[in-house]
């Protein structure tokens, strides 16, 4: 049994215990079953994003967040209405 420290981008995290003994596979892992990893620790040990990573992310994440707010912009400028002459 291992345990592995891992931190996300809202300086949050914990400590995971499990089977897995290889320390790339364990990254793998709790890149995928945590949002937002930013660094894990196990032992001497550490896995960190690279800041262009994390920029890339953030621009991924703002571009997204741009689309949704336009699309729903859209939609309340254009309300359905059952009265046509209202």
């Amino acid at each position: 049994m291992k345990s592995y420290l891992f931190t996300t981008e809202t300086d949050r995290g914990g400590v995971m215990l499990c089977d897995i003994e290889d320390f790339d596979t364990a990254v793998t892992y709790l890149c995928k079953r945590f949002d937002g990893v930013v660094k894990i620790e196990s032992a001497e040990q550490v896995w960190q994003l690279t800041e262009s990573d994390q920029l890339s992310s953030d621009v991924i994440t703002s571009e997204s967040e741009i689309a949704e707010s336009q699309a729903l912009e859209h939609s309340e400028a254009s309300p359905a209405s059952d009265d046509l002459f209202a």
